[in-house]
């Protein structure tokens, strides 16, 4: 059980973090009978509470570096302020906040002509956590073919998948390569608003997201290679991962769009 003081203590902890996010005066406000002096609680918190929510802010943009860049640092601070607000982090450890940022600015007010927005973030939400991660190749699944043959595919990996091509865009922002962003970014009339993750058979574009000692490394995968590589990390034998590739010709799926694949290591018998 807390003591009385404890109690005290939390609840102004909690009083003063309410405080601190609030958007509207009346949230801001504090015991005046706590805070005493020539000026309101309130007034002493308005340097702290932009200390705050920019540090939150300066946190999300280094997640989201082309979402910043393609809506502009203040419209960036709109985005991100609104999504502290709404779902402040609960670990002392920033680089890992904002695991929800992409499905909150779904359909945000303001970005109706980006209907790729979301789906942008999520993407590069996904690289920032491969960034995080620890490349442990030796982890990853292994998959025995004929002869004694061996593919070792790379741990950690990410599947993605999106309605949108979101690396060209990506990259087309970082680029500055207005040209190019307006050329795969044009909406369509009848674009609805889009989901993120991307329902299962509305994806059109697949990426695999790998870790490796000198980085994160993304490639465009075809349909058929983003079922044959689920069906390797979900533990399936080579004859269950081609298919579930949903392609008669194996060799071509292995040949062509696996086996040149940075992800894979081609693993021969001794004495071969």
């Amino acid at each position: 059980m807390h003591a009385p003081s404890e109690h005290a203590l939390e609840s102004l902890q909690s009083g003063m973090a309410a405080a601190l996010l609030a958007a509207d005066p009346a949230g801001q406000a504090l015991p005046e009978a706590l805070f005493t002096g020539a000026h309101a609680g309130a007034v002493g918190l308005r340097v702290h509470r932009n200390t705050v929510l920019g540090a939150l802010s300066n946190a999300l943009r280094l997640s989201f570096t082309a979402v910043d860049r393609l809506v502009g640092e203040d419209f960036f601070d709109r985005m991100a302020i609104d999504y502290a607000r709404a779902r402040p982090p609960r670990a002392p450890q920033l680089d890992e906040y904002g695991v929800g940022f992409a499905a909150h600015i779904n359909g945000f007010p303001g970005t109706e002509s980006l209907p790729y927005l979301a789906e942008l973030a999520q993407f590069e939400w996904q690289l920032a956590e491969a960034a995080r991660a620890r490349a442990a190749r030796e982890a990853g699944p292994v998959l025995q073919l004929d002869d004694g043959v061996r593919l070792r595919f790379a741990a950690p990996l990410w599947l993605h998948a999106a309605r949108y091509p979101v690396a060209r865009l990506r990259d087309a922002i970082l680029a500055e390569d207005t040209v190019t962003l307006a050329a795969i970014a044009a909406p369509g009339p009848a674009d609805p608003a889009p989901t993120n993750p991307a329902p299962a058979g509305t994806a059109g574009f697949h990426y695999a997201i790998w870790r490796t000692s000198e980085g994160v490394n993304v490639r465009s995968l075809s349909a058929r290679s983003a079922g044959f590589l689920a069906a390797v990390y979900a533990g399936a034998t080579a004859i269950e991962a081609l298919a579930a590739s949903g392609d008669a010709d194996s060799a071509q799926v292995l040949g062509e769009e696996i086996l040149p694949a940075g992800f894979v290591q081609v693993e021969l018998p001794p004495g071969a």
